[in-house]
């Protein structure tokens, strides 16, 4: 039996990250509750249908992972065997973006992996695609998609020396009947066939894919990483609240500290200094309407302990409006500031709040968690490869390179499986997964 890792809220910042939340302060591929349940009726438990492009154009998203980056929902710190820091999924990285560079003696090696170098052209090419996938453009991110290229790269032939030890094969006609199906973008941004006998690269580069994908279908078989029918119930039980239909009502209090007209800096850090303090008693657990009434500067509800009533969604300016909602009952929230001053926010009660019932979200559940368990595996296995495999990063070639020095020092860095705190066999699932549209 295969023990998995707990998933922690960490986990959900990734995978929602991933999969439509903020990537360096930029947004993913938005898809609807309509196209999510479209891909999910035609998709395949597999990993059959890996996105691929060519000349650094990504044209085609594997279904069950396109139902994941809708659905899922958000991913931890960055270490290779949680597949780096941009965000993409495994799926991507290591089956779907192909370095397809011509080789060339002049073009330098910034590292070997088992003997096998990776140059600073396969580097950019790969750099190039993560980077329109992820939509950097700064510096910072740039240089970071770089580091990620290189790791990616590493960890992908990792995998394919695994395959080959493994003597994992595929017939050459299934590889040639694979390759013909890509597309590649024109100069124009025209959607060329390439239905012609494919290049020799794009054939070795889809055969190491598919020879990698094989291995991992067995690997996932072994381990059982598709969720059973109690998993998939045990995680609805246990994260209702991400399947709500209509969020109702909610009744909330606050405590303000109001600034003066044209206040100063001096006022202004008193202010927060005083709301600070407030918050933490309120979070204490100390009687929040007394705390009011005593405290709040707010003349309207501070007699009535902060008691603002109940709002429904849209009810209120939006940054009040999420906090409201996003809010567990008898919580408090984070400090809201404004021109106005400071305030902060404790939710009372909920009413009126309806949920999807299981059997309209158990597809949805069942790829996130497929997702997620697959994800596990892959990590494990590279942290095992990684143990005994041999990578030797080269000195930075100076002008002759595109990478710059930065790169030169990426390295596989591994933590340790945190457990379940669970009692299931599986690995918890990983928070905030799923949100209803």
């Amino acid at each position: 039996m295969t023990k998995h890792r707990t998933a922690t809220s960490a986990d959900a910042r990734k995978i929602e990250a991933r999969n439509g939340g903020s990537i360096t302060k930029k947004r993913m591929i938005p898809l609807t509750n309509a196209t999510i349940d479209a891909t999910i009726a035609t998709a395949r438990l597999t990993l059959r249908n890996w996105f691929i492009r060519l000349g650094g154009f990504p044209v085609r998203l594997a279904l069950c992972v396109a139902a994941a980056i809708a659905i899922n929902a958000a991913v931890a710190s960055a270490q290779p065997q949680q597949m780096g820091q941009s965000g993409l999924s495994w799926q991507q990285r290591f089956l779907g973006i192909l370095p397809l560079v011509k080789p060339d003696p002049k073009d330098p090696v910034v590292v070997t992996v088992n003997g096998t170098p990776i140059t600073a052209a396969q580097i950019t090419d790969y750099a190039k695609t993560e980077a329109r996938l992820i939509n950097a453009n700064t510096t910072d991110e740039m240089r970071a998609v770089y580091k990620d290229a290189t790791e990616n790269l590493i960890n992908r032939q990792l995998l394919i020396d695994e395959a080959q030890r493994r003597h994992i094969t595929i017939p050459e006609a299934e590889v040639a009947e694979r390759a013909r199906e890509f597309q590649v973008q024109g100069i124009g941004g025209e959607t060329v066939s390439t239905g012609s006998a494919p290049d020799p690269i794009l054939l070795a580069q889809v055969r190491s894919s598919m020879e990698i994908e094989k291995m991992l279908d067995e690997l996932f078989r072994e381990h059982k990483s598709a969720p059973s029918e109690a998993d998939i119930t045990k995680y609805y039980d246990e994260h209702k609240d991400l399947f709500v239909e209509d969020p109702g009502e909610v009744r909330i209090s606050h405590i303000a500290v109001k600034l003066p007209d044209k206040a100063t800096d001096q006022q202004k850090k008193q202010a927060e200094t005083a709301i600070k303090h407030l918050q933490a008693e309120a979070a204490k657990g100390v009687d929040f309407a007394e705390l009011a009434r005593k405290n709040s500067q707010d003349e309207h509800s501070a007699p009535k302990g902060g008691d603002l009533g109940y709002f429904r969604k849209g009810q209120l300016p939006p940054v009040v409006d999420n906090l409201a909602f996003e809010t567990p009952v008898g919580h408090v929230s984070p400090i809201i500031e404004s021109n106005l001053g400071y305030s902060f926010l404790k939710v009372t009660d909920r009413r009126g709040v309806t949920y999807a019932p299981l059997k309209s979200v158990k597809a949805k559940i069942a790829i996130a968690l497929l997702d997620f368990n697959q994800e596990y595996e892959v990590k494990e296995l590279l942290k095992k490869l990684a143990k005994s495999a041999k990578i030797k990063f080269n000195r930075s070639p100076g002008s002759e390179s595109s990478i710059p020095p930065i790169y030169i020092f990426a390295r596989l860095r591994f933590a340790p499986p945190r457990e379940c705190s669970h009692t299931a066999r599986k690995r918890c699932a990983p928070l905030r997964v799923l949100k209803m549209a």
